[in-house]
């Protein structure tokens, strides 16, 4: 678990790589929260968790990152 969010898991990302990932909302009274949500393609930045973000389109607060699958194969640059 995370020291900043002890509901999220402790997940490592490698660097400049596409992840699938499925995410819930942990803000009350959202009416998003509780739910899970499936995330088919988030990049992961310099692999550091802290700018691995998936934001509410509601509340606009952070989602907690509960499953992260690294994609294989990787898209395509263009």
């Amino acid at each position: 678990m995370s020291t900043e969010n002890p509901e999220a898991p402790v997940i490592v990302y490698e660097p400049a790589m596409y992840y699938s990932v499925t995410v819930t909302c942990t803000t009350l009274g959202c009416s998003h929260n509780g739910n899970t949500y499936p995330i088919p393609m988030v990049y992961s930045n310099n692999g550091d968790p802290r700018y691995v973000r998936v934001i509410d389109s509601e509340c606009n607060r952070d989602m907690v990152i509960l499953t992260a699958t690294k994609l294989d194969p990787q898209p395509v640059e263009e």
